[in-house]
């Protein structure tokens, strides 16, 4: 198959697939937050199957009983679809708000939990961020981009500090980890689906207990890179796939 016709047939699965589970997602959302995880793990691992992607994770051990804030690094849109196949926990994210604007997609995201900022350090940024420390404490984990935006080039770029900030102030482990192999998928800028192998690799949480927020920096460092080295290593299990 070329790569015009596979982007075809994977882009209209892909397509298809959201428009039947976003208004399940949505329905469900208004029950419970709890109610949609299901939904949302189906989703993401049919959209994978039928673009041909196989995928795998290293590390789900370590992830901590309790609630925690993940940095991860950001390589194409089906980065967050690996994430919600493989760990099977409350994933909530924070995206972009332009998002929230998209037809039946956006509000079902929202009503599932997910959090939209404008990413400009606004007051409204603030108090969104702010709810969200309760909401990780009590019954989410939350997901950071930690690069705030997917990578140009495949590689790993300087990680901004929401993520540390957020798990400093909400108390809670912030876990590194690390998506391989989604780049060559679906790059930036670029609309061609290409059926190859990701991993998810995951670090050992980085505790912020007893940390202020004068920390932020050093955290933001030592998670960027943990990110760096499990970045290698699940490039190294991409190329094994």
């Amino acid at each position: 198959m070329n790569e015009t016709l596979r982007t075809l047939v994977s882009g209209t699965a892909a397509f298809g697939l959201t428009g039947i589970f976003t208004p399940v997602v949505s329905s469900l959302a208004f029950l419970g937050e709890e109610h949609v995880d299901t939904p949302l793990y189906w989703w993401a691992s049919s959209v994978l199957a039928a673009s041909g992607v196989r995928t795998m994770v290293e590390g789900l051990e370590k992830l901590p009983f309790g609630h925690f804030v993940l940095a991860v690094n950001h390589q194409s849109h089906f980065d967050a679809l690996v994430l919600l196949k493989h760990v099977r926990r409350r994933l909530r994210f924070i995206a972009k708000r332009e998002l929230s604007k998209v037809p039946f997609f956006g509000p079902a995201m929202k009503r599932a939990g997910n959090v939209f900022v404008d990413r400009t350090g606004s007051d409204k940024d603030k108090q969104t961020m702010s709810e969200v420390v309760q909401a990780v404490r009590e019954r989410v984990d939350i997901v950071f981009f930690a690069e705030g935006t997917r990578s140009p080039d495949g590689q790993l770029h300087p990680f901004k500090k929401g993520a540390a900030v957020l798990a400093i102030e909400a108390q809670v482990p912030l876990v590194p980890m690390a998506l391989a192999g989604t780049f060559d998928i679906l790059p930036k800028q670029k609309m061609a689906i290409r059926p190859l192998p990701a991993a998810l690799v995951i670090g050992e949480p980085i505790s912020t207990a007893g940390l202020t927020l004068a920390s932020r920096d050093a955290v933001t460092q030592q998670a960027q890179d943990a990110v760096a080295k499990l970045f290698a290593r699940g490039q190294a299990l991409v190329r094994q796939m």
